[in-house]
Order: C-alpha cells, then structure tokens, then sequence
C-alpha cells in the first residue's frame, strides 16, 4: 500500500504527533515545489546539519563510514525504487560493519538536507537516534523515485 503526501497541515501535524509517538519510526513530509538539491548537496547538506545539532548539544560530531553509507545508500535505492518508505533490518548492518550498535532514520518528501534533518529533529525517535552519545559513525543517502520523490535514509552505527 502507497502511505500518500499530506495535502493540509492538519493531516501534517497529525503524522507529526503520530512519528513522535513511535521511536524510531519513519518520517514523512510533504514534497515541495523548488528547493530541490541534488543527491550530492543534499547528503553534504543533511550530514552538516545533523552535526551541527550533535555539536550544539555537545556531543562528537559522526565521522562518515563506508560501510554504512553503503547500507544508507542500499536504504534510500530501495525505499525510491518501490516508491514506499520502510526500515531495513539493522542486524546484517552490525554483522557486515562490525558494530556494536546501529540506528536508522528514513524519510521521503523532503526537498533539502536541512529540512529533512529538521523533521528528524521534531520526532522524538529520530532525534533520539541523532544525538544518541554512543553513535561515532554515520551514513546519509538521498535517492529519487521515479516520479521525483526525495527518500532520505541515515544509518548509525558504533563499532
């Protein structure tokens, strides 16, 4: 089933409350016209402003990992190519990275890195995932469904 883009803020606030109350639950937002980034910009752009919130919280800023940005990358390919947002599971993401510990933000319909890093930062289980302490590594993906559709996926990690 297809979850569609909410056309009011009402339905808005609504999705909103609803990510809040479920950690590590996917955010949604609503496609919007102009502003768009290109993949590159918006992972660089998503991976300084979740830095920069670690940061303003004094916490490490996460270094890039190869690894899991090729799980990050896998993430957003297959939620664009299926036109539907879900999480992947976290286990062979440990196993294949050596990591102790892993968290996973996904969103689709965020034009910007930094809007969808603001979203994330709404909800109470992403922002968890974002200044999580233990966490030193990150992946951010960003890749385009067919009809253009941003879905973004984060993937941290501790080795």
């Amino acid at each position: 089933m297809r979850t569609r883009t909410p056309r009011t803020l009402a339905a808005a606030l609504l999705l909103t409350l609803l990510a809040s109350l479920l950690p590590a639950s996917a955010a949604q937002g609503q496609v919007e016209d102009g502003a768009t980034q290109t993949v590159a910009r918006y992972q660089k752009q998503a991976r300084a402003v979740t830095n920069n919130k670690r940061e303003a919280h004094d916490l490490v800023q996460l270094r890039y990992g190869k690894c899991v940005q090729r799980f990050a990358v896998k993430q957003a390919r297959r939620m664009a190519d299926q036109d539907r947002m879900f999480h992947q599971d976290l286990g062979p993401v440990m196993d294949r990275c050596n990591l102790t510990s892993a968290g996973e933000n996904v969103a689709y319909g965020y034009p910007t890195g930094r809007k969808v890093v603001r979203a994330w930062m709404r909800s109470e289980g992403h922002r968890a995932n974002i200044l999580e302490p233990s966490y030193r590594i990150l992946g951010m993906a960003m890749r385009r469904s067919g009809n253009g559709t941003p879905y973004a996926a984060q993937v941290f990690g501790r080795r």
